[in-house]
C-alpha cells in the first residue's frame, strides 16, 4: 500500500505559505518552516515506500495526515487558529517516521 502523498504534498505547500504570512507571528511563521521542511524530507522518503495497511502506523499516520490537513486548510483563513494547528505538524511528523519505521519496502 503507498501513503497518500498528494494529502502530504498539499501540507507541506499550507506550512510554507503560512512561514510566509505577515499575518501570522514571527515565532510560528519559523515553526511552519521548520515543520514544512520536516514534512518535505518525509514525504520524499515516503514516495519510495511501500506499507501493509492493516499496520496500526500506517493508519495512525494516515488518519493523522488527514485530520491535519483537514484542520490545516481550515486554519489557513484564521490566523489564530493557524498558531494552534502547528503543534499538530510535529505529532504527524512523528507518526510519520512510526510508519516508515515499520514499512515493508523503502527505496532511497
Amino acid at each position: 500500500m503507498f501513503f497518500d502523498t498528494q494529502t502530504l504534498t498539499q501540507l507541506v505547500e499550507r506550512c510554507f505559505d503560512l512561514s510566509m504570512s505577515g499575518a501570522v507571528p514571527p515565532a510560528t511563521r519559523a515553526e511552519y518552516l521548520a515543520h514544512g521542511k520536516r514534512l518535505r524530507e518525509l514525504l520524499m522518503r515516503l514516495l519510495g515506500a511501500r506499507f501493509d495497511a492493516a499496520s496500526a502506523e500506517f493508519q495512525k499516520a494516515s488518519a493523522s495526515l488527514r485530520d491535519t490537513n483537514q484542520e490545516l486548510a481550515r486554519a489557513a483563513q484564521d490566523v489564530k487558529q493557524a498558531t494552534q494547528v502547528v503543534a499538530r505538524l510535529g505529532e504527524l511528523a512523528g507518526y510519520l517516521d512510526q510508519a516508515l519505521a515499520v514499512a515493508g519496502k523503502v527505496i532511497a
